[in-house]
């Protein structure tokens, strides 16, 4: 199962990644101001990253605390 990149505030996905590590990686590098030397790089909107699984919730239109809670209850099934 791979991790899907994707704008936090839309919901659209930038790009799959099969390594949480990397996903995570590129999503901080994305939302990293940093300065060079005539110009500085902010970007635009917001990444995030969560499991292809949890991407479900994100394709329904959960967002914030509402998508949290549904990671926690998928993710924690009752007996």
């Amino acid at each position: 199962m791979g991790w899907v990149v994707y704008d936090a505030r839309t919901g659209h996905m930038q790009k799959y990644y099969k390594l949480a590590r990397t996903a995570k990686s590129i999503v901080t590098q994305h939302n990293t101001e940093r300065i060079y030397e005539d110009w500085i790089y902010r970007p635009q909107s917001t990444w995030a990253c969560c499991s292809y699984a949890d991407y479900e919730g994100i394709l329904m239109g959960l967002r914030g605390e509402a998508f949290k809670m549904w990671q926690f209850v998928k993710n924690n099934p009752q007996s």
